[in-house]
């Protein structure tokens, strides 16, 4: 979550020439950051397994590349295009509503998930803590405020639905004892595998200069930076972390604590952009936040100890 924190501000500092210069657009920032993901991906796979496994992945390519759709393309054309319109710190809090769509899409479609009144409670408190940033945020002096926020709640959307179907995905795998057990770091590569597949070429329709080889050398030497960051330290390494969470937890419990990410990414959105920080709106936004948390941890706790676990 902190990781993740600082990819808000430095998306904007990224995306928007009015925040950090002179830029490329959004989509070709996101193919170019999951090439190299993918590269590094498929070499910590190889060395740690000994195979890529690439047949298991022939046999599931549709819900691969349906959850690569969902946590890569639709994702990072929110989180990169909102940016432009809205300010850091808004749209790290927006995307708290990840939550509410993981826990109603996983009432709906896991059979080991189910609504408690505790997961109600800690949903809306995060819920209410959106509100309050989007109607009393400070940080109101951006171009479009209204449908960047938009594209920040399309992005989080996108992703409640790749983590409930991931949790279906490995549901499915684990009931099936004779099928191939794929480690979260497998699952994670050819995730972002087929992800890349799905956003080059929209990157490439929208930006075709791109096509051109030669034009990779005039990218500024700050978005390369920013990319390495987003690519090692955001995708490789956060990402690999969110799946083991995942893994060993429910997908209602594992997503609530994405409502971490508004706490780093408006303090770092407040220290790397100076944007404003108001001293009772964000603290008693994220107070909210934290509430939401403790509300859905005691309910899974009490239900493991239930259960004899």
């Amino acid at each position: 979550m902190v990781i993740w924190g600082g990819t808000w501000p430095l998306g904007r500092w990224l995306v928007s020439e009015e925040v950090g210069g002179l830029t490329i657009p959004p989509l070709m920032i996101a193919a170019i950051r999951y090439f190299l993901a993918v590269i590094c991906f498929f070499l910590i796979l190889k060395y740690q397994e000994g195979t890529l496994n690439w047949r298991f992945a022939k046999e599931n390519w549709k819900i691969l590349t349906f959850m690569g759709l969902t946590s890569v393309t639709i994702y990072q054309a929110g989180y990169l295009i909102g940016e432009i319109f809205t300010s850091a710190s808004d749209a790290s809090i927006m995307v708290a509503t990840n939550a509410i769509w993981v826990i109603i899409f996983s009432s709906k479609f896991l059979k080991t998930e189910f609504f408690t009144w505790k997961k109600v409670a800690g949903t809306l408190l995060a819920f209410m803590a959106v509100i309050i940033v989007v109607g009393f945020s400070p940080n109101v002096d951006v171009s479009n405020r209204i449908l960047g926020d938009i594209l920040i709640l399309a992005a989080a959307f996108a992703y409640a639905v790749y983590t409930v179907t991931s949790r279906y995905f490995l549901n499915k795998i684990q009931n099936n004892l004779k099928s191939y057990q794929p480690s979260s770091l497998w699952i994670i590569t050819w995730v972002s595998f087929f992800g890349f597949l799905a956003t080059t070429p929209i990157a490439l329709l929208v930006s075709p200069e791109f096509l051109n080889p030669l034009e990779y050398f005039n990218i500024p030497p700050r978005i390369w930076i920013g990319i390495a960051y987003l690519a090692f330290l955001s995708t490789v390494g956060a990402y690999t972390f969110y799946l083991e969470g995942v893994k060993r937890l429910n997908a209602s419990r594992a997503a609530i604590f994405q409502t971490l990410v508004p706490l780093f990414g408006v303090i770092l959105s407040a220290i790397f952009l100076q944007e404003q920080f108001d001293v009772f709106i964000y603290p008693f936004a994220l107070l909210l936040v934290i509430l939401g948390i403790i509300l859905v941890n005691l309910d899974s706790s009490r239900k493991k100890e239930r259960e004899g676990e």
